[in-house]
């Protein structure tokens, strides 16, 4: 692959990382639990850290974190502002500022490059589909 073929192959990777940012927040607002789910790799080293809570491990037990927020119809929508992505191999990082409910959230997003050996469970998702595998998101302290 030459210089300008890596060049054009990471600014690929890197817009297609930001749209699968972008679907997680859409599925988010939109309360759509199937869609939430269908974002996540089906594996047993996924993990999720929510505000104020411990780590969540495993795509079931995500998801069932997922379940109760979209679920909930006191759930504020979520804007996600101020992204940042890079890729690096099959592994690709957003790091942003979500706003819920006026309070200020930093959020990082990690995904993987998903393929044929890694789809058993995502047995109708493609090869080269950017999945989640980790979601962390925390308050921001003000120190001012």
């Amino acid at each position: 692959m030459s210089a300008d073929e890596s060049a054009t192959a990471a600014v690929d990777d890197r817009r297609a990382v930001l749209e699968a940012n972008r679907a997680f927040y859409e599925a988010f607002n939109a309360r759509d639990v199937e869609a939430m789910a269908d974002l996540w790799q089906r594996a047993d080293d996924v993990t999720c850290i929510h505000p104020h809570r411990n780590v969540t491990k495993g795509h079931a037990d995500v998801q069932r974190t997922w379940r109760a927020i979209l679920t909930n119809p006191d759930q504020p929508r979520i804007v996600f502002a101020a992204e940042d992505a890079r890729v690096i191999g099959d592994i690709g990082i957003v790091a942003g500022r979500e706003v819920v409910a006026g309070v200020p959230i930093v959020a990082t997003n990690i995904y993987r490059r998903s393929q044929s050996a890694d789809l058993t469970d995502n047995a109708d998702t493609p090869d080269n589909t950017w999945l989640l595998i980790h979601h962390h998101g925390s308050p921001v302290l003000h120190t001012e």
